[in-house]
């Protein structure tokens, strides 16, 4: 560290020269501003309540330079990366000449780049004497902002339906809450004794991380930073433009499908030329009547996640990155609403449906290349949400989903996919703890699993799906408001692999689970013949739970890749040892014996 102790001793002009230059400094600042993006995401987690944030990290942060540029995109869910960005761009044209030290501005708006109305951002301008010179931003999902229904709104026609919307809007003034603001969305929540300290650790990742920025700035300048804003973003396009070269040039096309209230298709076109990406999507269907759409910003951040995850994985990705992508998606459509269109599921739905499109496109461009290796088949997909509410032992309010995507990874071109992966584009998610969930609402688990013969059967098989069952435990009722995706259309397999099973809810009324939980508790294949909850529509609402009942869900198993007949009887043995394949499959499918 002999340059920085030097550095430090000279004029501030004559060290910022140095340090503009000097590639050793743009270094050690880049990989500190990668920690403090990580760290503010750690402080979010810490600070919250809510088991979604704390324990399955559903969350971003990012960090931007002065004019709005990503320099660091999520290290949490990569989407929250791209979804940022257009929150920040949307604050600054809002406020323009009025952003101040000490400020930060709330947003939900789809439109304004929320992946959905439940997902709350806070944005953070970083003055160093008086000059703004970066920005900090975090979002995370909140189970509740005040909708017709609990959560999502799928009985919504109309986007205002939905909830509690915020275009960008100051909820921090010169370092202090504004309460006027914060009780606004506390009065108009379900769950405002979790929610009110989830966006107070928004509020306090984006302090933490600032503090940590100006410590950068003081130590080394601030024109040190800004040239390492610059430099990380110069790399990135340079890191991208290379790897997009590696890319069989062509033109690919792929359809994808979603079921809900009715099928809706989903068409795509890659234009890979030598140093840029060309998607267009032409030809999809027009807006849904109900909540599945999603704005532009969630289509366009979910297809960002599948390249930053399949094409980017080991490179730089910020701007400077998605410089070289192109984004056509017409207007009107499914996964391009226009308001008033409803659009509460687009996160976990139609922008899902994009990410799955994206990596059908992007393996096609993969296949025979030296990267060959990242090619796969589709991922599950389909959205499984139970959401339970009512009031608690305690006479308190409450509302409590289950874990609505235990999906098996797609298989890849050299190996299996992933057991119990959630979808293709959350990397850093988890499942929040059996426990936790008992711990805050009045539900007993009756098990969570690893379901045998979900994998999409080919050379290498796709990732199993995960399975939960529960009831109620310590009162005698509640809401109900269920819905699936992905119950007709499973995910596909590639090159000869088949698909995964598709996702699945059903119910066993008036069980005598209560009275035996002291001798036994039953198997999941014990709910075999329970009534189908979900057969004939798409939702459920308004349905009674009552003490007893038990529900069944399973997530979407991952598509397999290549023939099944070509899989390796060792590796078809092992699955059967595991007990997570049947012999008839093993049999049928991959022409196995078990003795």
């Amino acid at each position: 560290m002999k340059f920085v102790e030097e550095t430090l001793s000279t004029t501030e002009t004559g060290a910022n020269e140095q340090m503009r230059t000097d590639p050793i400094l743009t270094e050690i600042i880049s990989n500190r501003l990668l920690q403090i993006g990580y760290e503010g995401g750690l402080v979010l987690q810490r600070c919250a309540v809510s088991p979604g944030v704390v324990e399955g990290r559903d969350l971003g942060f990012n960090i931007s330079d002065a004019q709005g540029r990503t320099v660091v995109y999520s290290t949490w869910m990569p989407r929250h990366g791209t979804t940022l960005s257009y929150m920040l761009q949307s604050c600054m044209n809002r406020f323009d000449d009025d952003i101040r030290p000490g400020d930060m501005y709330l947003v939900n708006d789809p439109h304004s780049g929320a992946l959905h109305i439940l997902d709350l951002a806070v944005m953070m301008p970083i003055h160093h004497n008086g000059e703004l010179v970066a920005w900090v931003g975090n979002a995370t999902h909140h189970v509740d902002v005040g909708a017709m229904t609990p959560g999502r709104a799928p009985l919504a026609t109309d986007w205002h339906q939905e909830g509690i919307i915020f275009k960008p809007t100051r909820i921090v003034e010169n370092g202090k809450i504004r309460d006027d603001i914060f009780n606004l969305f506390l009065d108009n929540v379900r769950m405002p004794r979790y929610q009110s300290l989830d966006l107070k650790a928004q509020i306090s990742a984006n302090f933490a991380a600032a503090e940590k920025i100006l410590v950068l700035a003081e130590r080394y300048g601030t024109l040190a930073l800004a040239q390492t804003f610059e430099s990380s973003i110069q790399l990135a396009e340079e890191q991208a433009r290379e790897r997009i070269s590696s890319l069989r040039p062509g033109v690919y096309e792929a359809v994808e499908y979603l079921d809900y209230d009715k099928t809706y298709t989903i068409r795509a076109r890659l234009t890979v030329s030598e140093e840029r990406l060309l998607f267009d999507f032409e030809g999809t269907d027009d807006e849904a009547k109900t909540f599945i759409n999603c704005a532009l910003p969630c289509a366009v951040a979910n297809l960002h996640n599948i390249l930053a995850c399949q094409i980017f994985p080991d490179l730089t990705v910020n701007a400077g990155t998605f410089k070289l992508v192109d984004v056509r998606i017409p207007s009107g459509t499914v996964i391009n609403c226009k308001p008033p269109a409803p659009c509460s599921g687009a996160s976990t739905i139609s922008g899902w449906r994009v990410q799955g499109i994206t990596m059908a496109l992007l393996t096609q461009a993969l296949m025979n290349t030296p990267r060959q290796g990242y090619a796969m088949a589709q991922w599950g997909w389909g959205f499984t949400d139970v959401q339970w509410s009512g009031t608690d032992q305690l006479g308190r309010w409450y509302t409590v989903r289950g874990d609505a995507s235990m999906h098996g990874g797609g298989a890849r071109s050299n190996g299996d996919g992933i057991d119990v992966s959630n979808i293709a584009g959350s990397t850093n998610t988890a499942l929040p703890s059996i426990e936790s969930y008992e711990y805050r609402y009045p539900v007993l688990y009756l098990s969570r699993g690893l379901l045998a013969d979900s994998e999409g059967a080919g050379q290498f098989r796709g990732g199993r799906a995960g399975y939960w069952s529960r009831c109620l435990y310590g009162v005698d009722s509640a809401s109900d408001l269920s819905f699936y995706i992905g119950r007709d259309v499973g995910a596909n397999g590639f090159g000869g692999g088949e698909d995964g099973t598709p996702s699945r809810i059903v119910i066993k009324r008036g069980t005598d689970i209560l009275q035996r939980l002291h001798s036994e508790v039953p198997l999941y294949e014990e709910l075999n013949g329970a009534e189908e909850l979900l057969a004939q529509q798409p939702s459920a609402l308004g349905l009674k739970i009552r003490g007893g009942d038990v529900v069944y869900v399973r997530g979407m198993g991952g598509g397999g890749f290549g023939p099944a007949e070509l899989r390796d009887r060792d590796a078809v043995l092992a699955d059967l040892d595991d007990g997570l394949l049947s012999p008839q499959r093993a049999e049928e499918i991959y022409g196995v014996s078990a003795n």
